[in-house]
């Protein structure tokens, strides 16, 4: 068993629920008037989770996806001993850092100062610790003007706020995240994304739960899909994703509507982004960077949808984004509103790209365009230009050449 800092082991992990009043003194005490305890007994019994097994490495990071009720929220409470199992055996090695009930210690009459040292003592961290810290957190979440008012009286973003600058702030081994960056204005989400991009680098090992599989793509080597309590699928973050979006699609709609009950996240689903030229047929050939370059989006609306903004992005193998589109550029209204299956086509005319390999990234906002809710990304693609390599720039300029004396 390994037991360096940072590794997780879930072993053949099982949770079962009772349901209803059974194991209270109420229903204990109704039991010994009827004659179908036992029927009864084994029809309220739900089976969360079911000999779920997964281990992590120092620094890899895991993401859990799956629809509602399908065991994500419930494998993070057994990792952080919120609950324990009911068969199996768990081992997290370090200190592990939880964000899934932020605030849930915050005693509404403290202030948020107070309320640091609070939850910081609830995180294990010692009182020298946390004023070594303080300013790095009261800086994070940007709450300098109210960090001596009493949280009774925060919002819930204000809340989420504190309770994530203290969690992060913990320098944890294992860090377990589910689904907070739902609350919060979009600068505050990618300051968080930043800061747990960063743990990642330095080591910690990150389990991350969400229905936004932009974020898990980004933030996750690997990935688990669950439903129904049972692990489907393990494998690299965009197999799991497309596996999930498979089921979606040929799942009962009952199960979309009950996953896609509260929030817009896993409503629409991005299935390919193919990129092709006219004339060039073979998938190693390179497109010509002087004739126009098409690119088809398939989609997939669980239900018809408002959206705010698709966004295209060409990104160059070393990372340079090289051109960005989006659809605010398009007179045709219809593209805030997807039903159905259909296909967005985006065309380049001419490609004007330097020589160099390049993927298209394609991204789809809320109808508040503050949030991502679906993501996909082209294969790999080659670009000549005659003449050009990439050390000629990005792109290639159609210009016109004069000469006058």
């Amino acid at each position: 068993m390994n037991t360096k800092a940072g590794c997780v082991e879930f072993d053949h992990v099982s949770k079962r629920y009772r349901l209803g009043m059974t194991g209270t003194l109420r229903g204990s005490f109704a039991n010994l008037f009827t004659r179908r305890r036992t029927a009864d007994a084994e029809a309220r019994v739900l089976w969360a989770l079911r000999d779920a097994s997964f281990q992590l490495q120092p620094g890899e990071s895991l993401g859990l996806v799956g629809p509602n009720g399908a065991g994500k929220t419930t494998t993070l409470k057994l990792l952080s001993h919120i609950t324990k199992p009911t068969s199996g055996r768990i081992a997290l090695h370090g200190r592990v850092s939880s964000l899934i009930e932020l605030g849930a210690g915050f005693h509404p009459e403290l202030t948020g100062r107070e309320n640091i040292f609070l939850n910081g003592a609830i995180l294990g961290l010692k009182r020298r610790e946390i004023e070594k810290k303080l300013d790095a957190i009261v800086a994070f979440s940007d709450l300098e003007k109210f960090i001596d008012t009493p949280v009774k009286r925060y919002s819930s973003g204000l809340y989420v706020r504190l309770g994530f600058a203290v969690a992060a702030h913990v320098e944890p081994d294992v860090l377990l995240v589910d689904e907070v960056l739902a609350v919060g204005d979009s600068s505050f989400r990618h300051r968080c994304i930043k800061h747990m991009t960063g743990l990642r680098q330095n080591g910690t090992t990150v389990i991350f739960v969400s229905h936004n599989m932009h974020l898990v793509r980004s933030m996750c080597d690997t990935a688990v899909l669950l439903i129904g309590g049972q692990i489907r699928f393990v494998g690299s973050t965009a197999d799991v994703i497309s596996a999930y979006e498979q089921w979606l699609t040929e799942a009962p709609s009952v199960d979309a509507e009950q996953m896609t009950r509260s929030s817009t996240q896993g409503q629409l689903l991005l299935k390919t982004a193919k990129v092709s030229q006219l004339g060039v047929t073979k998938a190693r050939d390179p497109f010509d960077s002087h004739q126009p370059l098409r690119l088809d989006v398939q989609y997939h609306a669980v239900q018809p949808l408002q959206v705010g903004r698709i966004d295209v992005r060409i990104i160059r193998e070393d990372s340079v984004l090289c051109s960005t589109a989006d659809s605010s550029q398009a007179v045709d209204a219809a593209f805030h509103h997807l039903e159905g299956e259909g296909i967005i086509v985006l065309t380049y005319a001419p490609t004007q790209l330097t020589s160099g390999t390049y993927n298209a990234v394609v991204q789809i906002t809320d109808i508040s365009d503050s949030v991502v809710i679906a993501s996909v990304q082209s294969a790999p693609f080659r670009v000549h230009a005659e003449g050009a390599g990439q050390n000629r720039g990005i792109y290639v300029p159609q210009v016109t050449w004069e000469k006058s004396v």
